[in-house]
């Protein structure tokens, strides 16, 4: 099937040279359909006009049947689809390759269209004039058919992209088409046909139709004309490939303020991963007019695959390895046959860049294409842009709503303050606080610890501000300058400092011992300590005996005797991560007090170690010592 439209009146003569190469090839076995629209760019029939033909056994006839009219759209995917299906039922139960010739065309950041069109979400694949069929259409008006094919060739330019992929993705096995220009000579249709006819399978005469052209158009290259490639790909099933994209971007956009620490060029030793893949981004989004190999590939474009392998050389980000070389294991299976005339192989799939702001409106077109939806390129791409232009005051990527995603339970990592126009790393803050959790009713959870003493404190958060990102912690206005589902970024300014924390997020299961005890405990039975033995006091139990250990940083304890009792309230407590101790004050008493405590089945049994005179430097009792075991209340 070769639905072809002419675009101008020496392209009129070029596919049909195509058409009669394929045509004239034809047999019982091997039968072909064509639809051309000349351009009406010239005088006689070769320049005007649309016909539909036959051909079989190198027969080609015209169908007088069909009337399209002076106003017949070849870009319109409805004529495509009614196409399709006239072929089918011409040649019913074949296997079938559908063949799209015409003037292709990259992702354009100008809107060069007439007014009354809508702009193109994706990469024309074929165009009449001004008017172009989208990427898309071209997936639908075959989605639309019913009628599934064995493969597509785009007898077109810049029609390797990444984006043409995702929208066929289904509709064909097989997919043969460019990243870059292909020559007015095109494929030999001649020797495809024929392959077919002695029985080769589609995937290897599609093999053979790219190994054939690249040999003949070696020449354009060997006389530095142009550089020119060509790839076979397995479009029936993508999904492997979308996952590890998805996943790949994902981690590269988590991963834009983490800190590089290998010592191999190209990547910088301490500069962000950001940094590198912005490296990246910029040395292969260039355009090397010097280089004739890259005359014409597509502007405003990068080879996805080429990127990101230089993302993971330039960040020197290790984590990203398992991701890329996952990446190419998907691609073996989907890559037939990759080709390029300078023997290399980073033009694979071109996939959309825009580096400037002034195409804001294209790029909100571009975010309608499926591959954007399937993958977030198009997300991490301008976060990555956002992060460079940032750059010098450490601001990233916030997703927001904010009140949402700043759910959960952050660690700092590190922490900064601003000197001289610079962020300075703080040397031992990332010690002190261990995490802030910020929950959904407003409540906002810190612990913190110095020289492995833990304590806890319980406040408010809100009056987030999702235009100026900001919210209020402790009735403190901080900036969010990243905030992505693994960092935040947080920025304090006091009167005389400005001040910046780096959290990344754990999982809410991790507790310190000091978070573990928070909770009602009550006495089940209590020991003394005699000649080193201990031994259960029976008889001398009060009637209630209770403490209270609160998520805000104090305590209750209670007593009560048949003649009286006593308690006291709000008593700020720590403890000691490694051994256990608790420090505690008594509300009006000024001197420090402590005892020992272990949590035990479970975290549910709390065995409490005290006596008169305790002293804490030599973690040991003094005088008589008792042992208290608690029973969690709640």
């Amino acid at each position: 099937m070769m639905y072809i439209s002419g675009g101008d009146k020496e392209h009129d003569l070029i596919f049909a040279e195509s058409i009669r190469q394929a045509t004239d090839a034809t047999g019982d076995d091997v039968s072909a359909t064509v639809l051309f629209k000349a351009s009406g760019k010239g005088e006689g029939d070769q320049h005007n006009g649309v016909r539909r033909y036959t051909a079989q056994d190198g027969v080609m006839t015209e169908d007088g049947t069909f009337t399209p009219g002076d106003d017949f759209a070849i870009y319109n995917p409805g004529e495509l689809t009614e196409f399709i299906r006239w072929s089918a039922e011409k040649y019913p139960n074949r296997h079938y390759i559908l063949v799209i010739g015409g003037h292709g065309s990259h992702f354009s950041p100008y809107n060069d269209l007439k007014e009354q069109e809508t702009p193109p979400s994706t990469r024309a694949t074929l165009y009449d004039s001004y008017h172009r069929m989208t990427s898309a259409q071209l997936g639908d008006a075959l989605r639309q058919s019913g009628q599934h094919m064995d493969a597509v060739i785009f007898n077109s330019c810049e029609q390797g992209n990444i984006e043409l992929l995702a929208e066929l993705e289904g509709t064909a096995d097989l997919m043969l088409g460019s990243p870059f220009v292909i020559p007015d000579l095109a494929y030999d249709y001649t020797s495809l046909v024929n392959d077919l006819r002695q029985g080769r399978s589609v995937e290897e005469t599609l093999t053979l139709t790219a190994h054939r052209a690249m040999n003949l158009w070696q020449e354009f290259h060997n006389q530095e004309v142009v550089g020119l490639a060509v790839v076979v790909s397995r479009i029936g099933n993508l999904t492997p490939l979308w996952e590890v994209l998805r996943e790949t971007i994902d981690k590269m956009s988590n991963s834009m303020q983490d800190v590089n620490y290998t010592t191999d060029a190209p990547a910088k030793y301490g500069q962000t991963y950001g940094e590198g893949y912005l490296r990246a981004l910029h040395s292969k989004v260039s355009h090397d007019l010097d280089d004739f190999f890259q005359t014409m590939r597509p502007y405003y474009s990068l080879d996805l695959v080429d990127f990101l392998h230089a993302a993971y050389v330039e960040s020197g980000n290790m984590r990203l390895a398992s991701y890329i070389n996952r990446l190419d294991e998907v691609l073996s299976d989907i890559v037939v046959t990759h080709r390029q005339t300078n023997g290399k192989h980073d033009f694979l799939y071109t996939a959309y860049t825009n580096t400037s702001d002034y195409q804001a409106d294209v790029r909100e077109q571009y975010r309608k294409c499926r591959f954007e939806q399937l993958t977030g390129w198009c997300d991490f791409y301008e976060n990555l842009m956002s992060y460079g232009h940032e750059l010098s005051d450490g601001r990233g990527l916030v997703l927001t709503p904010i009140a949402e995603r700043i759910i959960g339970d952050w660690e700092l990592i590190e922490s900064f303050r601003k000197e001289g126009g610079k962020w300075v790393l703080n040397d031992n803050d990332d010690d002190y606080i261990l995490k802030y959790s910020l929950r959904p009713n407003g409540d906002f959870f810190m612990v913190s610890s110095i020289d492995d003493e833990t304590d806890l404190s319980l406040n408010k958060w809100g009056d987030v501000n999702d235009d100026e990102h900001t919210l209020k912690i402790l009735d403190e206005e901080l900036e969010v300058y990243q905030l992505t589902e693994n960092i935040m970024v947080l920025v304090n300014t006091l009167p005389n400092m400005r001040y910046k924390m780096r959290f990344q997020r754990i999982a809410t299961d991790e507790k310190t011992l000091a978070e573990r005890m928070v909770g009602k405990w009550s006495l089940s039975k209590r020991y003394a300590k005699a000649n080193g033995v201990w031994t259960e006091t029976i008889g001398d139990y009060p009637l209630e005996c209770w403490s209270d250990f609160t998520e805000s940083g104090v305590f209750t304890t209670y007593t009560r005797w048949p003649a009286e009792e006593w308690k006291n309230d709000n008593m700020w407590w720590s403890v000691n991560e490694s051994t256990g101790v608790v420090t505690y004050y008594v509300p009006g008493e000024r001197k420090e007090r402590y005892y020992r405590i272990s949590l035990e089945n479970n975290d549910n049994t709390m065995v409490m170690y005290y006596s008169e005179d305790f002293n804490p430097e030599l973690e040991e009792q003094t005088t008589t010592e008792y042992k208290d075991v608690l029973v969690r209340e709640n």
